[in-house]
């Protein structure tokens, strides 16, 4: 489900817009006439990256026109970790985009209980196809994996219409057996 923000084309400079409880963000791409700076409340914003990263696909609201977009760069402050800047690329739904989708393993547990680990190589995957059949991630299960599996890009199940941009022999994840420390 593609979340809708609401954002206002903003006059202001960045630090002024920040002080007023917005994130100050950029709309770019194909899907627009022009470059629009605006800005969203920081409420909203926050509740959307609880849930949301780079590479999530996102509908803004400005100008009363609904624009397709995908999250492109997010800055943020180096002492809070509060979001200061956004950046959405905007396209229609049946155009070619290349994006960096997360990959989220499931079935650590599993592993765990076998006393192995996944070890994360690479945390994201990239890929090209149309807006609308990009994922917002990609999930690969590891519950079955035994010691000395490696996860390639190329082991990870794509939906169709969507072609791998990341080096097919680059390893995503590897799974070992967890070392024990001798007390």
């Amino acid at each position: 489900m593609t979340v809708l923000l609401n954002a206002t084309e903003r006059k202001e400079k960045a630090k002024k817009v920040r002080c007023s409880g917005y994130v100050p963000g950029s709309m770019y791409g194909p899907g627009l006439e022009k470059n629009i700076e605006i800005q969203i409340k920081e409420n909203e914003i926050n509740k959307f990256l609880k849930s949301h990263s780079i590479g999530a696909k996102t509908k803004i609201k400005v100008n009363g026109t609904e624009q397709l977009c995908v999250v492109k760069d997010i800055q943020y402050d180096a002492v809070s970790n509060k979001p200061i800047h956004i950046e959405f690329y905007a396209s229609s739904e049946d155009r070619l985009v290349k994006s960096k989708v997360p990959i989220k393993f499931k079935g650590n547990e599993s592993l765990s209980n076998r006393n192995l680990v996944l070890n994360i190589l690479k945390d994201e995957v990239e890929l090209q196809g149309k807006l609308k059949d990009l994922p917002e991630f990609i999930e690969v299960d590891v519950s079955s994996l035994d010691d000395g599996s490696i996860i390639t890009m190329r082991d990870i199940a794509l939906p169709e219409g969507v072609r791998l941009l990341s080096r097919e022999d680059e390893t995503a994840a590897s799974v070992t057996v967890a070392s024990t420390l001798a007390s």
